[in-house]
């Protein structure tokens, strides 16, 4: 049906309106309260430089993936909104030498990738918290993984990427999640 009169511009108009104040209003996402805690986080030159390679270049392709160097800068980036004051270092410090209320420490556990068709990054990180005395807090594991298509011989790299990417990112959210619940440092920031 075609409307050649003025008020059917007007009438669409109208119905539109009608229809987008029927949608459910956007719920702000509330942000969790920072821990009331202040943090050290330990960032050692063997964690940031950790990484796999795979692969000798000649019968199969030479695949790197560099977790340490991606996820270190992204640590030291997105953990300090967790806690009221954070500093990083390159190593756990001494007993009862810090005004940290914790320690963290991260540690790579173990790197796995699979080959095939469809290809998975899985980097496995232990998490200890400390306190000034050295004490364990908490600890856990968490285990960030991707999954990506291999691509072909142009665009295999770009899946590597894309992968490593993934993999870091989700070990980084799942991170932030468990710290953000941890007991022992709940319990600390009461």
């Amino acid at each position: 049906m075609y409307c050649r009169s003025v008020l059917c511009p007007n009438l669409v108009g109208l119905i539109l309106l009608v229809f987008a104040g029927m949608r459910a209003p956007a719920t702000a996402q509330s942000v969790p309260p920072k821990l009331n805690l202040k943090a050290d986080l330990v960032l050692t030159t063997a964690f940031c430089s950790a990484e796999i390679k795979r692969g000798n270049g000649w019968t199969t392709a030479k695949e790197r993936f560099p977790v340490g160097e991606q996820l270190c800068p992204l640590l030291a980036a997105d953990l300090p909104s967790l806690f009221a004051s954070m500093e990083k270092s390159d190593k756990v410090p001494a007993q009862n030498t810090t005004d940290a209320d914790v320690i963290l420490v991260p540690k790579i556990g173990d790197i796995g990738a699979t080959m095939g068709r469809k290809q998975e990054l899985v980097v496995v990180l232990e998490w200890t918290a400390l306190d000034r005395a050295g004490r364990p807090l908490w600890v856990q594991t968490i285990e960030g993984t991707a999954h990506e298509k291999a691509g072909n011989g142009f665009s295999h790299g770009k899946h590597i990427r894309l992968l490593n990417d993934a993999a870091v990112r989700d070990a980084l959210a799942k991170s932030e999640e468990a710290i953000r619940s941890a007991p022992g440092l709940l319990k600390l920031a009461q």
